[in-house]
Parts: structure tokens; sequence; C-alpha cells
């Protein structure tokens, strides 16, 4: 059995660059292509983590660019009060690669802002848009999360949150797959957010969505919507892919019953083409 490659090894394998403008960090990889994808990823993540899908769609062809969230990686924290100041983020995001995306891809937490972007319709509707793991309605389990999070001392909470039984709870919760594959990349995940991340400021991020849950007003059909879930994702209520078809009806709805919260891990190969 062929051994499984690291997300660096992945990172090395596309010869991503790393760039950083106005504040924004980015890997980019496969420029000289005409097609275009930028990739958002999840609060606590990383652009590291999304390597699985930056080589798909550079498989299908793409340029492919992959963005730290605010106070993630390299991209600097802002103190954002509503959600039009997160989509004004990504908008400015996307205008630091000066060319047109035909794709966007957002996970989780970047779900939100790109909801958040196409109902007030700032993104061009040329621009088809993929939305992995929305979050309109938060679990019980997802409550009690950011609850302790918001209310540990942030030295003590950020040391209990990367020791080793944290990494392996967290794992074993938004985990649902088997894959060999999703599990041992999510453990190198947890391995960089002591350096990449800090508490406070992905506390500030999903205090916003639970305070101003921008999943709200119907999405036009003007839009190119997929929305790709997990059929054992935890972290939302089983109420989640009712509410999406409420809010997106003209959305493609895809669900793979056996994965959880961290699909570019467990079923990167559901992802479209478009």
């Amino acid at each position: 059995m062929a051994k499984i490659p690291t997300l660096r090894q992945i990172y090395q394998k596309l010869n991503c660059q790393e760039k950083t403008k106005d504040g924004i960090c980015w890997i980019q990889c496969n420029t000289k292509s005409s097609k275009t994808v930028a990739i958002f990823h999840g609060v606590t993540g990383g652009k590291i983590d999304m390597m699985p899908l930056a080589e798909r769609y550079v498989g299908f062809g793409y340029a492919v660019y992959v963005f730290d969230l605010p106070g993630h990686g390299g991209s600097k924290m802002l103190p954002f009060r509503n959600y039009d100041e997160l989509a004004e983020w990504m908008m400015l995001a996307l205008a630091c690669l000066g060319r047109p995306i035909n794709i966007l891809i957002s996970n989780s937490f970047s779900s939100s802002i790109a909801y958040r972007l196409i109902h007030k319709e700032l993104l061009p509707y040329s621009t088809k848009v993929i939305m992995g793991c929305p979050t309109p309605d938060p679990s019980r389990l997802a409550d009690v999360l950011q609850s302790l999070s918001n209310h540990l001392p942030h030295k003590l909470g950020w040391g209990v949150y990367n020791s080793k039984p944290a990494q392996r709870i967290r794992t074993a919760v938004v985990l649902q797959t088997k894959r060999e594959d999703a599990w041992q990349w999510l453990s190198e995940s947890e391995r960089y957010k002591k350096e990449t991340l800090t508490l406070d400021d992905s506390n500030t991020l999903t205090t916003l969505l639970y305070r101003q849950n921008p999943y709200q007003g119907v999405i036009t059909d003007a839009y190119d919507v997929s929305i790709v879930m997990g059929g054992k994702d935890n972290v939302v209520t089983v109420r989640t892919p009712e509410i999406i078809r409420q809010l997106m009806p003209h959305a493609q709805l895809i669900v793979v019953p056996e994965a959880g919260h961290i699909l570019h891990f467990e079923a990167v190969e559901q992802y479209p083409e478009v």
C-alpha cells in the first residue's frame, strides 16, 4: 500500500508558494492556469489543511489560492463587529489576487461568510460557490464547546486546547470516517494550531456566528451554489439539511452519509468539478 502523503508533502508536490498582501496570507499553486479557485478554511484550521482540496482542483486544471482566515496563520486579525465586515474582508482577500475567481470554496465558519457574500449579492454572479459544512443550526455539542472555550482563562484554556488528550478528543468528535488518510491529516493539522492561532482570535470569530447568525434570507437563483455536508456531522443538528434547502432552494445539495464535519479530509472526492 502506498504511503499517505502529509499535508506538507502535498504542498511541496504542488509547488505551492506562500504570499502576503495587506495583512492577508494565502498559498497559491498552478497559477498559470486560466481557471481559478479560491479556498477558505474553518475556524481553528489553517490554509495547509486544505491541501487535499488544492490537489483535487489542480488536477481539474485550476489555479488554486488557499487563504488563512483572520487571526489564523499569516493573516492579521481585525476588530470585526459584524458579518458585513467579515464579508468585506473576504472580498478584499479575493481582490489581492488581481484576477477573477471562477469558483469560491468555503468550509465550516468560512461558509457563513460566503453565505453573507451571496445573500448581500457582493460576489459576481459568474463565480460558482461550493459551501462545505455550513453551520446554520449548531448542535448542543457545538454549543457546549463554544461555551467552554469562551469561559476558560486564556492561558489555561489555550494550554488545555493544545494538550494531546484534547487533540485526541477533538479528532474523535469531528471525524466520523474510518479513512486512514483523514485521521493522519487531522492529527497533523492539530499539531500546527499552537503556532498558528490564538484562542482569543478563534473565539472572536465563532462568537460572531453565535450572536449574528448570518444564515437568514433566501439566496437568489442567480448564483450557482453547491453544498457539501456530512451525514454524521455532529457540529450541526439533524435539521440542518432542511434549513439549507429552505435558504438555498436552487442549490445542489450533496450529503456524504458516512462523513462528519471535516469533509476536506473525509470526502475530498465529493467536491464537484463544477
